[in-house]
């Protein structure tokens, strides 16, 4: 296996700089963190030089490969947190890196974005191993920063599968399942026996979500506040019309105006990054990702962020083509309908939170009666 830093550990160190005056109140915590990471990054690189060295030699691996592949955390205490996706794709380093199973576009796509204006609206990417054709990414987990991290998913684009999926005819038992684990109605028996195409599933995701009206749709929610154990909205994937939309950010938001108002601002400034973005330009993101996360402690010192999330399925275009981004989809046109999601998405963020001062005694936000009668029916279709 090869292991390039890619500026790894010089990346950690920047990110100690850059964020020192936005997180002074946790300073001494941070530097720690990162000071791990820098020790487990180095050892990491050690561990695949000598699995390198070992599977060249046809000795056994090193100690310290050794060390790397049989490190586990105490599940209750250092967890990473991850409310969609797979998560047999993840793996903890320390407090403050995972470690992603990802490919050989994920990889690039980090490294491209890095080297663009867009690169502080994605996590740091910091060291980044290749064995066999799996690239291992050491990403910067970006609920470390947060005491109690409350955090949304959203996945961007009216297209969320790749052109070449539209030509596979090969019909996938496993797919189906993930519909009738979704809606038990979605399917047939014979149906779900015979199983469904790519694009079949990919279609059925877009059209029982809001994907193919808005351009986005809510893969998960988690909220975390005070002492309570953390809560997950009901079936936010079969939300499809605009007001079950905004009653779940409602929800997540717990009714804090100044929470909605700074993903609002940072939705802004990643969109015009991204319409000034000669990268974003030539290449399409197909089932990429928003990551919004904020502090459900009060006490927390790190503000509300929003982060590009999700690359496994970037890729640059052939020739001179330029997407637009906003562009309906036909074959051969690669158009993703990545902008169109963050144009509605900032829509919704930017308007007045309808569940803002509902609160009880206790501070948490007490939902409408609507947005109650939504949890509950969502609740009812889980």
């Amino acid at each position: 296996g090869a292991c390039a830093s890619g500026g790894g550990l010089q990346a950690v160190r920047l990110l100690r700089s850059d964020d020192r005056s936005l997180w002074r109140s946790t300073h001494a915590v941070r530097e720690a963190s990162l000071r791990t990471a820098d020790a487990c990054i180095a050892d990491a690189q050690q561990g695949e030089a000598g699995r390198g060295e070992a599977e060249a030699g046809g000795a056994e691996e090193g100690p310290q490969w050794r060390w790397l592949r049989n490190r586990r955390f105490n599940a209750a205490t250092n967890a990473f947190i991850q409310v969609a996706g797979h998560s047999n794709l993840f793996e903890r380093l320390c407090e403050s890196v995972i470690i992603k199973q990802s490919s050989t576009p994920e990889r690039a796509a980090y490294e491209g974005i890095s080297a663009t204006p867009l690169g502080p609206f994605v996590p740091r990417c910091l060291c980044a191993c290749q064995r066999g054709e799996v690239q291992l990414l050491y990403i910067e987990d970006l609920t470390a920063r947060y005491r109690r991290p409350c955090v949304m998913d959203v996945k961007v684009g009216t297209r969320t599968f790749l052109e070449a999926d539209a030509a596979s005819t090969r019909r996938r038992v496993d797919l189906a399942l993930k519909m009738l684990a979704v809606d038990p109605a979605a399917l047939s028996e014979e149906e779900a026996a015979a199983g469904v195409t790519k694009m079949e599933y990919m279609r059925w995701r877009e059209v029982t979500s809001s994907s193919a009206t808005l351009g986005w749709r809510i893969e998960g929610i988690r909220r975390a506040r005070g002492g309570a154990a953390a809560s997950h909205y009901p079936a936010p994937k079969l939300l499809r019309e605009p007001e079950q939309l905004e009653q779940a950010v409602g929800w997540f938001c717990e009714g804090r105006p100044a929470v909605r108002r700074a993903f609002a601002a940072r939705l802004a400034e990643l969109r015009a990054a991204l319409e000034a973005s000669r990268w974003f330009a030539t290449h399409e993101l197909v089932s990429s990702s928003l990551l919004l996360l904020y502090d459900g402690d009060p006490h927390g010192a790190a503000p509300p962020g929003l982060w590009m999330i999700d690359f496994a399925k970037a890729a640059p275009l052939d020739g001179a083509l330029v997407l637009t981004h906003r562009a309906p989809w036909q074959p051969g046109n690669c158009e993703d309908g990545y902008l169109t999601g963050v144009d509605s998405l900032l829509h919704l963020l930017s308007r007045p939170d309808p569940l803002a001062g509902e609160c009880n005694p206790s501070g948490r936000s007490r939902p409408s009666r609507r947005a109650r009668g939504a949890s509950q029916s969502g609740a009812e279709r889980a």
